[in-house]
């Protein structure tokens, strides 16, 4: 009996050690440009649900490593700032260029992540039903989709032909380049120089600091609502094109139930 009481007494506190939860979360993505022929156009609004752990450092039950694991739809919004051209060969002989001039076209990003947060949440006591935390880390990002819609502002030609029947492409598929900027060759280049032209295609792995505060709020027993808010800070470029740097940044407004 002594020893059934101790096992169970013991299984206890190993389990106040470990705490798991679901979560979803808003959030509201930009991108920042650094150098390039693009602009940032506003802002996005995309959307995280997954599952969250957070185990406890040491006994003071203040420090815990979290972690989590999440699909997460982070959009990005850019337009461009310079002419860009599309070069394609007619059938019998010669090409057909059309072009478009800075700010006449839109791209807007809609990629989703599979996301794996790694950090150190610090808690406080409890205050009243309440504890507050802080959390710092990182949370590399691996893409499941890419969904990219360029559409044309202030002019009649379009970027996807009317009789494809569609209104965006993935921008990492080669059988879809046809819709990125082929440009023109730079004339008496030895290494094959293009101007003009624009390569949509977006980093697969997106790696980001994280910074967030929040609090947990007592509903019954070791079940709590949790809710904060979260600063995510892409450390990697976006884009694949070198000559387009730019950063995905977003806030987003984490919710879930805690078991």
């Amino acid at each position: 009996m002594i020893s059934s009481a101790l096992f169970s007494q013991s299984t206890s506190q190993a389990l106040k050690t470990m705490e798991l939860g679901i979560r979803i979360s808003p959030n509201i993505a930009w991108a920042k440009i650094q150098s390039g022929s693009m602009k940032a156009n506003g802002a996005g609004v995309g959307f995280t649900y997954g599952l969250t752990g957070d185990f406890a450092l040491g006994n003071s039950g203040n420090y815990f490593f979290s972690t989590e694991l999440n699909v997460s739809t982070i959009p990005v919004k850019v337009a461009s700032t310079t002419t860009m051209k599309n070069v394609t060969p007619k059938i019998g002989g010669g090409y057909d260029t059309t072009s478009f001039r800075g700010g006449e076209l839109e791209f807007n990003y809609a990629n989703q992540y599979l996301q794996i947060p790694l950090g150190i949440k610090m808690k406080t006591q409890e205050i009243g039903n309440m504890k507050y935390y802080i959390q710092v880390g990182i949370a590399p990002s691996f893409m499941m989709r890419s969904r990219l819609t360029t559409t044309t502002i202030g002019t009649q030609q379009r970027v996807y032909p009317d009789n494809k029947g569609i209104s965006f492409h993935d921008p990492n598929l080669e059988a879809d380049d046809v819709y990125q900027f082929s440009g023109t060759n730079v004339v008496g280049s030895a290494v094959g120089e293009k101007e003009y032209d624009f390569k949509d295609d977006v980093a697969r792995v997106r790696f980001p600091a994280i910074i967030g505060v929040g609090l947990d709020y007592k509903l019954t027993g070791n079940t709590r609502f949790t809710a904060g808010l979260r600063f995510d800070n892409a450390i990697n470029d976006f884009f694949k094109d070198k000559r387009v740097n730019a950063r995905s940044n977003m806030i987003a407004i984490n919710m879930g139930i805690i078991f």
